[in-house]
């Protein structure tokens, strides 16, 4: 499966994909506001795409790769989580490598997947919890027309820590 955009595609990863995952994932930065472990490792990359693909088979979430047009390569991912069919809605992820950052990547990939998420999947609504001070995330998803619905406090624990979140969603227009 590929969604061709301007200048990235959104694709199925494979297990081939397992070393620039890694190697974009290692980064200090892309695990600063996520789940994501660091350090990453060829492993967790291997973990990560095995679930990636068995999620695509049950259908319980769904995962892209973004892919580098020039060099086929996976520069991040972008996610949709927690699929609920009978509601309408999922629950939107990215991370974006930092040599790829200011460039329009993610807002491309936004735009690209929400769209694909709402005609092919009929979701009504796509939401997304981003950390307070993770200003680029959020700015990027009010560029793409999410709005901010609220503040979730105390949301997410990360290694036993308590953090707070925004809320944003975006409809189906």
């Amino acid at each position: 499966m590929k969604i061709i955009g301007d200048k990235i595609n959104l694709r199925y990863t494979t297990l081939e994909d397992a070393d620039s995952i890694a190697k974009y994932c290692s980064e200090r930065e892309i695990s600063q506001f996520t789940v994501i472990p660091h350090p990453y490792t060829i492993q967790n990359a291997v973990d990560f795409i095995t679930m990636c693909i068995n999620d695509r088979k049950s259908m319980t979430s769904l995962h892209f790769g973004i892919e580098n047009k020039e060099t086929q390569e996976i520069i991040g991912m972008i996610d949709l989580n927690s699929i609920n069919e009978t509601h309408q809605h999922g629950e939107l992820g990215y991370w974006l490598a930092k040599p790829f950052w200011g460039k329009g990547i993610m807002l491309e990939a936004i735009q690209m997947f929400t769209g694909y998420c709402f005609d092919k999947i009929k979701l009504v609504r796509i939401y997304a919890h981003v950390h307070p001070k993770n200003i680029a995330s959020w700015k990027i998803l009010e560029k793409a027309r999410f709005e901010r619905e609220g503040l979730l406090k105390n949301y997410l624990c990360i290694n036993g820590k308590m953090y707070d979140r925004y809320i944003y969603a975006k409809l189906k227009d």
